[in-house]
């Protein structure tokens, strides 16, 4: 897995896996989640995933059932982009329906597919605490051998067209948090974005001895030779980590948010939960998270 991870950072996006639950609220991050291939120039998978265990006690007859819409809801889906100039049965889109538990076919598929990103959608507090807040996210983020770009609520596609401008990769200081920085940096490096790397000094105590200088010395020894050739901007803010990071993200009109988060440990880390939930909830852009390398934390 991290031999994919990796590869995913020198190849940049070449194929792509969305995840849709076929609904209409998942229209928003699914054309979102086209267009963004499009800007790459990526091949495409789209799954759905059947949740057959969620009939194991309706029986036969309601899997039977569910397949039948499934399959239904697909063919309108393949129809829908048709009419839109997105696929074909030649193009590099395709639409498949997937059978299992969530999380786990997801993950499997984007292994067996050596996909470069994983792309999933919400559908706002309610429904995002319901559906990806529980087991299915915490699986998805922490074990995807690849990034997983989160499209949240608050962001609107067909307002305006795809674009990655600004990409902004807020920085712990940690290893985990050094490869997503890279990460955002070789997509600004492919893209002509501009960058900003942060990081926020959360519970400022009177007396704490922080210098803005030093930690801002330390976001430029992390970023290193990647620098050279971006248009590039080191911050570092005091506050509440999510509420400052979205704060910037919406004063510069950050086109991508670039997040680092801890590889599975059974422990949920600072900066995954509750910051990352926020993040997608509230950010009128993707969220994108890197998963460290092993022995990183």
């Amino acid at each position: 897995m991290a031999t994919a991870h990796f590869a995913s950072i020198r190849n940049e996006v070449g194929h792509l896996l969305i995840a849709t639950d076929l609904s209409h609220r998942s229209d928003t991050a699914l054309d979102y989640a086209l267009e963004f291939a499009r800007i790459f120039g990526a091949h495409v998978d789209i799954a759905y995933v059947l949740p057959t265990d969620e009939y194991a006690l309706a029986g036969c007859d309601a899997l039977s059932a569910g397949r039948d819409a499934a399959r239904r809801d697909l063919l309108e889906l393949r129809s829908r982009l048709r009419r839109q100039a997105a696929y074909n049965d030649d193009s590099e889109y395709k639409v498949s329906m997937l059978e299992g538990p969530v999380a786990e076919s997801l993950l499997q598929s984007a292994r067996q597919k050596q996909v470069d990103l994983l792309v999933v959608g919400t559908h706002g507090r309610s429904g995002l605490r319901k559906a990806f807040l529980g087991s299915v996210a915490e699986q998805v983020f922490r074990h995807s051998p690849v990034p997983v770009l989160t499209v949240g609520p608050g962001v609107r596609a067909g307002a305006h067209r795809v674009q990655v401008r600004h990409i902004l990769a807020p920085c712990d200081l940690s290893p985990r948090a050094h490869e997503a920085v890279r990460y955002a940096c070789t997509l600004a490096h492919g893209h002509g974005s501009r960058v900003t790397v942060m990081h926020v000094v959360e519970g400022r105590e009177e007396g704490t001895n922080i210098d803005p200088q030093r930690v801002r010395e330390k976001l430029v020894e992390i970023v290193g030779a990647d620098a050279k050739g971006l248009d590039l901007e080191y911050r570092v803010m005091f506050g509440k980590v999510g509420s400052m990071i979205l704060e910037v993200a919406s004063e510069l009109h950050s086109d991508l948010i670039v997040l680092g988060v801890r590889r599975s440990s059974g422990v949920l880390d600072r900066l995954m939960w509750p910051v990352a939930y926020e993040l997608v909830c509230e950010a009128s852009c993707p969220v994108l998270t890197i998963r460290s390398a092993p022995g990183d934390r």
